[in-house]
């Protein structure tokens, strides 16, 4: 249980092992320096749950790992040396995230990840009040996310490099995709239904689709 504010130091790398539950109460958050790795399994995945609806992840200058992790019911940071506004905070790092879900975000933004190098391979988002997944500059190279159930945009990118196949939504109250501020990408395999605008290109960006529905 965290139930207060905790801080990881750059020098160190944490390790959570597959079948751990981590409760976050209190509004709390983790802000992490040092390396973190999430190394669920299929059979016993991590399940990161705030409690009563708050909690929040900010990781920042460091690799950070999250396979087969469940992440549900956080907020946004209430932090005051960054502003920030997603569930988890990805800031200046390489991350890989593979099979892991995120349902039932009370933030901004389910994810942002921001200036970093990231690679996502089966996320699924679902349930989200805001944005599912924002990149904020940066490189993102993806296989499979899917969206479900989105009060804003499944995939929001900002000045940001964006390679991936296999992007798929339903029921997205804006943008499956929104690909602004002079972002660059070329995404094939992309399906989105029940989706109030499918794709929106703005802001001098640049994007290559092909295998779109």
């Amino acid at each position: 249980v965290i139930d207060k504010d905790y801080y990881f130091p750059s020098n160190k790398t944490l390790i959570v092992n597959e079948g751990v539950k981590i409760n976050f109460k209190n509004d709390s958050f983790i802000f992490s320096k040092g390396s973190v790795l999430f190394q669920g399994s299929k059979d016993k995945p991590i399940i990161i749950d705030g409690i009563d609806g708050k909690g929040s992840i900010i990781l920042s200058d460091n690799k950070f790992d999250f396979n087969n992790v469940i992440i549900q019911n956080l907020s946004f940071p209430k932090s005051k040396e960054k502003i920030l506004y997603g569930g988890i905070n990805i800031i200046q790092s390489d991350v890989e995230i593979i099979d892991t879900k995120i349902k039932n975000s009370n933030s901004e933004d389910a994810i942002n990840i921001i200036a970093s190098k990231s690679i996502i391979k089966n996320l699924v988002v679902n349930n989200i009040k805001a944005d599912a997944i924002d990149v904020d500059f940066g490189k993102l190279n993806f296989v499979n996310i899917s969206c479900d159930n989105i009060s804003n945009d499944c995939l929001d990118a900002s000045g940001a490099e964006i390679e991936g196949s296999f992007l798929k939504g339903n029921k997205i109250k804006d943008k499956g995709l929104s690909f602004g501020e002079n972002s660059n990408g070329i995404i094939t395999n992309i399906n989105f239904q029940n989706t109030k605008l499918g794709i929106a290109v703005k802001d001098g960006s640049r994007l290559k689709l092909s295998k779109y529905k």
